[in-house]
Order: C-alpha cells, then structure tokens, then sequence
C-alpha cells in the first residue's frame, strides 16, 4: 500500500501537468553516475578496456561519438568523479539539443508537444509499465514465500524486505527506461501525444493470469 501510494502520487502530478525538467536532469545525472561507478567498482582508476567498455555503453546515445575526448594517459589517470562530471556536462548539451530540436517543430506546429509534455507523456508510460510488472512480480513474490521455509525469519518480515529491495530496483529502472525513452524519442509532426490517453491504460493486473517478470538492472 506505502509503495501504491508512491506510484499512484508520482502518477498525479504528472497528469496534472508538474514540471519534470529538475526530475528529469537528475535521473541523468543519476544514469551517468551508476554507469561509471559500476564501471570502476573497488578500483581508483580505470585500464584502457575498462575505459573503453565504459566509455562505448555512454557514447552515441547520451552524447556523440567522440564528444569527450581524453587521451590514453589522461583516462588512466582520470577519476571516477571526475568522468562523471565531463559525461554529466556532454548528456545535458546533448539533452538540451534535443530540446531545440523539439521546439523548432513546435514553431512550425503549434498543437506539437513542447518537451516539457513529452516528459510527462513518457514517465506517465514508463511508470506504468514498470508498475504493472512489479505488481505481478510481487504476486510471484508472496507466493513463493508461502512455498519456502525462512529458517528463523518470519516470512511477513521477509517478504517485506524482499519488497523493498524490488521496489527499489523498480524506481531505478524507471528512471533509467525513461531518460533511455527520451534521448531516443523521434515523434512525428503529425502524432498526437495526449497524458490522458496513456494514463487510461493502466490496469492493477493482467487479465490473462499472466506473469511478467520485472526487468533487473545490471550493476
């Protein structure tokens, strides 16, 4: 029910037309921070593999190919702070030239979604996607606490640790699919975008009995 009302509040602001620029700005800072930490993990600087590994699973997509440019030395001696602040800087340039891009389309169609509403449009689907997948994977969840003995636990203990750890990941998927959704949006001129109409979608459950496992993220 706590997390219900989480969910079930994000979802109000946002059809009541909240500004997300600041929320969107920090899943994105957020987004980089998780990719180079996981990417450095106990060591304080990273070799030329790690680095490029790192480096390729950020480029072309948060930013241009290319748009940060560090020599072999440098990115041997850089630090995980301090890679985080030069990819932070590139995926905002690259967030805000998406911006123009969709107000130079709004110039020329006024009824076009500014990026403002785009926002809301596509964490409105993202939330309740995910949403929906955790409510069956808590479904898998409980009963599979039924099935199992917890050796000096009580299970209603368990089940709510277990809960909050995938919670938990839910939040974190959902701002990464959503900031992923954004950088990625190509919407045509002519395509109507409407809060509403996502939000009619949503539904507690599947109708079909089905059960549709909530994605993980990689650390």
């Amino acid at each position: 029910n706590k997390q219900r009302e989480i969910i079930y509040g994000q979802r109000k602001n946002v059809l009541d037309g909240a500004n997300l620029q600041k929320e969107i700005s920090s899943f994105i800072s957020s987004v980089i921070s998780d990719t180079v930490n996981a990417a450095f993990g106990e060591n304080k600087r990273l070799d030329q593999e790690a680095y490029r590994t790192m480096l390729a699973s950020l480029e072309g997509f948060y930013f241009p190919k290319y748009a940060v440019k560090l020599t072999e030395e440098e990115a041997a001696q850089a630090s995980a702070e301090e890679l985080i602040e030069r990819f932070t800087a590139k995926a905002m340039e690259t967030y805000a030239a998406k911006e123009a891009e969709i107000a130079r389309v709004k110039e020329s169609n006024p009824g076009f979604p500014d990026m403002r509403e785009l926002e809301r449009v596509v964490m409105l689907r993202v939330v309740d996607e995910y949403w929906m997948e955790h409510i069956d994977a808590m479904q898998d969840l409980r009963q599979g606490i039924r099935l199992q003995a917890y050796a000096q636990s009580n299970p209603v203990d368990a089940y709510k640790r277990e809960s909050l750890h995938m919670f938990e990941e839910m939040v974190s998927a959902i701002q990464e699919e959503t900031i992923r959704r954004l950088y990625s949006v190509h919407v045509k001129s002519d395509q109507e975008v409407k809060r509403e109409r996502v939000a009619s979608n949503i539904t507690e459950g599947r109708s079909d009995g089905t059960v549709k496992k909530q994605p993980r993220r990689v650390q």
